[in-house]
């Protein structure tokens, strides 16, 4: 077998902790996948893994080898990339994720230049609202949109989303139109419990400075399709991405309250794991993202 693709085969088995998860994301079989691993301790002479039906974990030598064939293969990596610079178009598969709304509104359609673009590279685009660990799932970039709270990821800037107010005509015939931020303390806000503060909500603009209001709500909810879900069903106002929600507002389904004032925009951020050696597919990918973004405004 090729040992450098052993090696990589190892390396991702000891970042998901699994056979399975290994074989799905390479579309290996599980059997190959153990194969691999089965000729390096065969070349090595010594066990890599010790293996249960529940569990996975290094073995001291394992966990010794795992640490040089990070550096091998990003040193090789590194190497093809210098010298094969502005000669040869990058190849391979990306692993990406973002959010399920986001992904369909913004990702999706950028997606097809970039592949015309580079007819080499394959995607494979998860799309989960849900928290992604990147280095366990081999994904080599995720688009993410807000706060960021994972310090051991880098992260770059590809664009910023404006938010918006919004509450549906029934809840604001029965309870009112807040005239001011501080009149959000008197509704039901909705919460995205994803946050690190939910009941703090910013807001920011040249005519009123900055303010921060804390809210009071009675439903948490840890997706932002459940947040439109709920404010369309009257149970209050909810502090949303302008996309989100723009169709519902233009059909009258959801009314935009505090034009004059506006809620600080979420940033957009790429992020991908530390490393010494970012794949030229990845930036290459990043900037195509932040190119897309800045025509979307």
């Amino acid at each position: 077998m090729d040992v450098m693709q052993s090696m990589a085969v190892f390396r991702r088995v000891a970042e998901a902790g699994s056979f399975s998860s290994v074989a799905r994301e390479t579309s290996m079989s599980q059997s190959s996948v153990s194969k691999h691993i089965a000729s390096l301790e065969e070349r090595l002479g010594t066990k890599l893994l010790n293996r249960s039906t529940r569990q996975l974990n290094l073995t001291e030598s394992g966990t010794e080898y795992y640490h040089y064939c990070v550096r091998i293969l990003n040193d090789f990596q590194e190497a093809e990339a210098s010298v094969g610079k502005g000669k040869i178009l990058p190849t391979g598969t990306l692993r990406i994720s973002s959010t399920t709304p986001f992904g369909k509104v913004f990702v999706l359609p950028c997606l097809n230049t970039f592949l015309q673009a580079y007819p080499d590279i394959d995607i494979d685009y998860i799309m989960e609202d849900r928290y992604i660990d990147l280095v366990k799932e081999g994904i080599d970039l995720a688009i993410r949109v807000g706060p960021l709270e994972d310090s051991s990821l880098i992260a770059r800037k590809i664009g910023s989303s404006k938010r918006v107010l919004v509450a549906s005509p029934q809840y604001l015939l029965d309870h009112g139109f807040p005239k001011t931020p501080a009149d959000l303390q008197q509704h039901n806000c909705l919460l995205y419990s994803q946050l690190k503060s939910p009941r703090e909500w910013f807001f920011n603009s040249a005519q009123f400075g900055e303010e921060t209001v804390k809210v009071n709500g009675r439903l948490r909810a840890s997706s932002n399709e459940a947040m439109v879900e709920a404010a369309l069903n009257g149970i209050g106002i909810a502090s949303m991405c302008e996309w989100h929600v723009r169709d519902y507002i233009k059909r009258g389904k959801l009314t935009m309250l505090l034009p004059r004032y506006q809620l600080t925009p979420y940033d957009i951020n790429v992020v991908y794991p530390e490393r010494k050696f970012v794949p030229q597919k990845v930036k290459c990918l990043i900037e195509h993202l932040r190119e897309s973004f800045k025509q979307h405004g």
